[in-house]
C-alpha cells in the first residue's frame, strides 16, 4: 500500500517538475513535456525499483494498468469542453479517414509480400489482424484475432512489437515529424486558420482562488460524464467488459452537449487541467515497458514488419494529402488515431499545439473502430488468393 501511494504521488508530481524543467532548460524544452515524461517513465521501469517477483509485479502491473484506464476517460471530457468546433470540418475530417484507412490497407498488403516467408504459416492471419489494429485498436485486434483463427502466441508477440513500435512512431511525431508534415504538406488549407499558441506556463494561476473554484467545476462535470460513459460501455459490453467505442462516443458526445452551455464554454482552465492528467497517463504507460520481457531474437522480422506499415502508412498519408487539400495536423492526428486509437490523440495534439484537431482525432479513430473488423477480414481473404 505505501508502495503505490508513493507511486500515485511520482506519477502526479513529476510532471509538474517536468514541465518547469521545459521551461528552465532548452534542452528539455526541445525533448517537450510529453517526450521527456515517456524517457523518464521508460528509465525509472527498467532500473530496478518496482518490485520484480511474478505476484508483486503482477499487482504492480495491474495497478498502473488501473490507473491509466482512468486517466483518460476523465481528461478527454476537459479536453474537449476547451475546443472550438466551429472549426471543425467534416470534408477534411472524412477525407482524411479515407486516405488513413486506405493507406494502412496498402501499406499492409505490400509489407506482407516483402516479410511473408519470413513470419512463417500464419503471415496472413498476422497481416489481417495488423488491419484491425492499425484502423481500430487493440479491440479490433482481438476481434479480427478471432474472426482468422490466429494463435494466441502470435496474438502476445504482435501486441508486444506493437508496443514498441507505437512507442517509437509517437517519438518521431513529437521530434519532429509533425513539422516535417507541415512542411511536406503546407498549412494553407488548415483546418484551424489560427494555431493556438500556448501559454508558456499555463499552469501558473491554477492555485488562485478562481482557478480552484473553476478546477472543481470541470472535474465535478468530468466525473459526471465519466461515470455516465462507463455505466452505457458496461451495458454495450456485456459479458465481454466495458465497450471502448461506447465508452469513447458517449464521452465525446456528452464533452460536446455541454459544450452548448455558455458557463462550460467560459472555464479556460479546463483544457490545460486535461492536459495534465494526459502527462500522467503518459508517464504511467512508460513505467510499464518492462524492456528486459522481450525476445528481440524471435520477434524481430514481425517487429520490422509493423514497423514498416505503421510508419508506411503515415507516409501515403502525407503524401496523399497534398494533392487532396487535407492540411497537415489533420493527416497527422488522423493516421495517429488510427495506429493508437483516440486515447493518444491529446499527447499529438499538444505536440502540435493545436487543440481543435482533438475532435477530428476521436471521431475519425471511433470511425475507425467501426471499420477495422470488416477491414481486417477482407484483407484476409485477399492475402489468401495472392
Amino acid at each position: 500500500m505505501v508502495a503505490q501511494l508513493l507511486l500515485v504521488l511520482f506519477y502526479l508530481l513529476a510532471p509538474a517538475g517536468v514541465l518547469w524543467a521545459t521551461r528552465k532548460f532548452e534542452t528539455f524544452r526541445r525533448l517537450g513535456p510529453v517526450l521527456t515524461l515517456y524517457i523518464l517513465g521508460v528509465i525509472v521501469a527498467n532500473i530496478g525499483i518496482f518490485p520484480s517477483e511474478s505476484e508483486a509485479h503482477a499487482s504492480f502491473l495491474a495497478f498502473q494498468e488501473s490507473v491509466s484506464e482512468i486517466l483518460v476517460p476523465l481528461a478527454l471530457p476537459m479536453m474537449l469542453f476547451g475546443c472550438n468546433f466551429k472549426k471543425f470540418s467534416i470534408g477534411q475530417s472524412l477525407s482524411a479517414l479515407i486516405v488513413g484507412v486506405a493507406s494502412v490497407a496498402i501499406i499492409v498488403v505490400a509489407s506482407y509480400m516483402l516479410f511473408d516467408d519470413k513470419l512463417g504459416t500464419e503471415a496472413p492471419k498476422m497481416a489481417a489482424s495488423l488491419v484491425g489494429q492499425y484502423t481500430g485498436g487493440a479491440a479490433n485486434l482481438a476481434s479480427v484475432k478471432q474472426m482468422v483463427g490466429l494463435s494466441t502466441e502470435s496474438f502476445v508477440m504482435l501486441s508486444t512489437c506493437n508496443l514498441i513500435v507505437s512507442f517509437f512512431y509517437l517519438m518521431f511525431l513529437m521530434g519532429g515529424g509533425v513539422s516535417l508534415a507541415r512542411k511536406i504538406v503546407g498549412r494553407k488549407n488548415h483546418v484551424a486558420q489560427e494555431v493556438v499558441v500556448e501559454d508558456e506556463n499555463p499552469y501558473r494561476d491554477f492555485a488562485k482562488r478562481d482557478s480552484i473554484v473553476q478546477l472543481l467545476k470541470v472535474l465535478g462535470v468530468s466525473l459526471v460524464v465519466m461515470g455516465v460513459s462507463v455505466v452505457i460501455g458496461t451495458i454495450a459490453g456485456g459479458e465481454s467488459g466495458i465497450s471502448m467505442v461506447a465508452l469513447i462516443l458517449t464521452i465525446t458526445t456528452l464533452s460536446l452537449l455541454m459544450t452548448t452551455s455558455k458557463q462550460v464554454r467560459s472555464w479556460d482552465k479546463s483544457y490545460d487541467a486535461g492536459m495534465y492528467l494526459i502527462y500522467v497517463f503518459c508517464l504511467v504507460m512508460a513505467t510499464m515497458a518492462d524492456l528486459s520481457s522481450i525476445n528481440w531474437e524471435q520477434s524481430l522480422f514481425v517487429l520490422l514488419f509493423q514497423a514498416m506499415i505503421v510508419f508506411g502508412s503515415l507516409f501515403i498519408t502525407i503524401l496523399l494529402s497534398r494533392p487532396l487539400r487535407i492540411d497537415a495536423d489533420t493527416a497527422v492526428i488522423t493516421s495517429n488515431t488510427l495506429v493508437n486509437s483516440p486515447v493518444c490523440v491529446p499527447m499529438i495534439a499538444a505536440t502540435m499545439k493545436n487543440r481543435d484537431v482533438v475532435v477530428v482525432g476521436i471521431t475519425n479513430g471511433l470511425a475507425g473502430y467501426a471499420i477495422g473488423n470488416y477491414l481486417g477480414f477482407l484483407i484476409y481473404q485477399l492475402l489468401l488468393t495472392l
